[in-house]
């Protein structure tokens, strides 16, 4: 599968990419950089994209030491606590403009 990403967002999805450790190639293609993964779904690499999204907001934002999820990783358990995980800590900042979603979704709960 060949996906286009925009040269801003490409150090992102390379780093999200490797640590799923998930086998890519890339080529730059002037005003996109365009990568070929094999066995992976759209619906997955649309969660790479979020993630690359995530950690450019995490890595660029006042509060680097704290990771930032989106609202679908936050209200995924098992997603929310392998990010949580890896980033060795307990709590997480949603992703810019998802916030009254999350905050409607578990206000509740």
């Amino acid at each position: 599968m060949l996906r286009k990403v925009s040269k801003e967002l490409h150090p992102y999805v390379t780093w999200v990419l490797e640590r799923d450790e998930i086998p890519y190639s890339v080529r730059d293609m002037g005003g996109y950089m365009e990568f070929s993964l094999d066995g992976i779904s759209s619906r997955r690499f649309s969660n790479v994209i979020e993630d690359a999204k995530c950690e450019k907001e995490r890595r660029e934002g006042p509060t680097p030491g704290i990771p930032v999820l989106s609202y679908r990783a936050a209200m995924n358990t098992e997603r929310m606590k392998k990010l949580l995980n890896f980033y060795g800590t307990h709590c997480f900042v949603i992703m810019a403009g998802e916030e009254q979603k999350y905050y409607d979704a578990v206000k509740n709960l």
